[in-house]
């Protein structure tokens, strides 16, 4: 139990480094505090892997994720995390922007997060939509792939700021 307590402390200490782009580039003292409610948690140590089920919610100053189940991937040796992968209704809230879609993974090493399924991203008035949406935090970009439709985006021509731009 104590173990559990452990690794569920460490797993919900880097989840926050996901749930938002900006805190992976904030100063040590941005706040690591990270609220997870869920119906039920599976820890599987001989496998490495904390999973979060029913009504998943995640919460973080700013930033909200609600999905179906989020699961953690933690190396077994360092307890790292090292993946983290919300499925089914994923909607995350952060700032004046909301995505919603199927799934999202995130592998924290390479600070690559991929948006997969029925993929939109929304601010004020401003639409991102496609199938797959691959954010490089790292390197600052993004590659939004229609699938088998369209890619279609609807940007505020008057906004200094765009829906493109992911973490700003």
């Amino acid at each position: 139990m104590r173990r559990s307590c452990r690794i569920f402390l460490v797993i919900s200490l880097l989840w926050a480094t996901a749930l938002n782009a900006q805190a992976l580039k904030a100063s040590p003292a941005a706040t690591d505090m990270v609220d997870i409610e869920a119906d039920r948690l599976d820890v599987h140590t001989g496998k490495g892997t904390a999973t979060f089920k029913g009504n998943v919610r995640a919460a973080r100053t700013g930033v909200t994720v609600r999905a179906d189940s989020i699961t953690l991937t933690y190396d077994q040796n360092t307890r790292k995390v090292g993946l983290l992968v919300a499925e089914g209704a994923v909607s995350i809230r952060w700032k004046d922007r909301e995505a919603t879609c199927n799934r999202v993974e995130y592998r924290l090493a390479t600070e690559v997060m991929v948006l997969t399924g029925n993929v939109l991203i929304t601010r004020g008035r401003e639409r991102l939509s496609g199938q797959k949406v691959t954010l490089d935090l790292k390197n600052d970009t993004q590659v939004v792939e229609g699938g088998s439709g369209r890619v279609r985006v609807r940007v505020d021509a008057s906004e200094g700021t765009g829906i493109m731009q992911w973490g700003r």
